[in-house]
């Protein structure tokens, strides 16, 4: 097995792609089973010749691409300037099956049954990827669906993210092979001797103590431990310290536990969303989440130190591990600069832990991954994936 990764600067559609190809088949020496292709916005109006580029020249089994705000490969962040980011895999044995769902044509999430065959779910599928349009894809009932496909109890890992190069619908650019999409998604199942893991960062910090949902209206959290909630937030904010007052005006978020058989809850237990509004007629607080009654929830801030940390910690089992075959990085575009104050923060962690492996990725519009065992789509996190030859073989 071999991969390459290459990226282009140059903001010139076609060169960008013409550049990226010869450098990928220089790297290769040989063929491709699959290539995924990251263009920021800038590339968006000729991304399909580019996209035809790359496959003519590398002629894979399987070619996909999706357009992003920016994108990251080998050693840089390409943030809010233009950028083409590729990398190719060759992996004997393994079984790639590529589908496609569209409003037209969307997977039947009300006949789960067939799901499996939709998506060529097989025996020893290690994982899916997907990527998709935010404003015409239905994920947050098609990821469950896909991750319950196996019919078990067995969770199947879902990665990805949604394409981000566009702030309206039908402007984002989706391609699989020799087929353009303006919306729904590309989804890419993996199957055989191949070991995929991914890593998930949130970058985020509980502040405060833990609470029971004990009144809840829709996504309207109301009571907090039988006290209002928005007087829970009051009483958070009066008895922070002075650097956690400067973390709460860089924005306050809600984390509602993963496992709640758990003894103790600490960073990494909770799933963590967005507050999206106060409701101060009654008291509550809109969460980017329907939590039940009895949730286990705790208030959360975006903390730079604690975003290294968490992605140091994740990484550090990794070195456990031989040295993956090859990297996919699926960031929130409100990491990067805006974040860490610094170019290329998480990949030179990423070079720094695990060597100069391969990586290509973008800054996404959610991010597709799991915690806990089981696939979510997040929105502060950084998902690393890592491909390695299966010790089956």
């Amino acid at each position: 097995m071999r991969s390459a990764a290459a990226i282009s600067e140059h903001l010139d559609t076609r060169t960008a792609a013409i550049e990226v190809a010869a450098l990928l088949e220089k790297a290769m020496a040989g063929p491709s089973d699959l290539v995924l292709v990251f263009a920021s916005f800038h590339h968006r109006e000729s991304f399909a010749e580019a996209v035809a580029d790359i496959r003519t020249t590398l002629a894979p089994k399987t070619i996909v691409g999706v357009t992003a705000e920016s994108v990251v490969g080998c050693d840089l962040e390409l943030e809010g300037v233009s950028g083409l980011s590729a990398i190719a895999m060759h992996m004997p044995g393994v079984t790639i099956t590529p589908w496609t769902t569209s409003p037209k044509k969307p997977v039947p999430i009300s006949r789960p049954d067939e799901i499996p065959d939709w998506i060529g779910l097989q025996d020893d599928t290690k994982a899916v990827f997907f990527f998709a349009d935010p404003f015409s894809t239905p994920i947050t009932r098609l990821l469950p669906a896909l991750v319950n496909s196996r019919g078990d109890g067995r969770a199947l890992p879902i990665i990805g993210g949604m394409a981000s190069g566009a702030s309206q619908a039908t402007h984002n650019r989706l391609f699989l092979d020799n087929q353009g999409m303006r919306s729904g998604g590309i989804g890419i199942t993996i199957s055989g001797p191949i070991d995929i893991e991914c890593v998930v960062s949130q970058g985020c910090r509980p502040i405060g103590e833990h609470h029971r949902v004990t009144k809840v209206e829709g996504n309207v959290v109301l009571e907090l431990g039988g006290k209002p909630a928005l007087y829970v937030l009051h009483e958070l904010a009066k008895n922070a310290t002075q650097h956690e007052r400067e973390l709460l005006e860089g924005g306050l978020l809600l984390g509602g536990v993963i496992d709640e058989h758990k003894d103790h809850f600490g960073r990494g237990d909770f799933l963590v969303r967005s507050i999206l509004g106060i409701d101060r007629k009654r008291k509550g607080i809109a969460a980017g989440e329907f939590y039940r009654l009895g949730k286990t929830v705790q208030f959360h801030v975006r903390d730079a130190q604690t975003a290294v940390e968490d992605l140091q910690l994740l990484l550090d089992s990794q070195q456990l591990d031989e040295q993956p075959l090859a990297g996919i990085l699926v960031t929130c575009n409100g990491r990067g600069r805006s974040l860490f104050h610094e170019d290329d923060h998480d990949l030179t962690i990423i070079r720094n832990r695990i060597g100069k492996i391969p990586i290509a990725g973008f800054f996404a519009a959610g991010e597709i991954g799991p915690i806990g065992g089981r696939s979510f789509l997040h929105g502060h996190t950084a998902c690393l994936t890592l491909f390695r030859a299966s010790h089956d073989i």
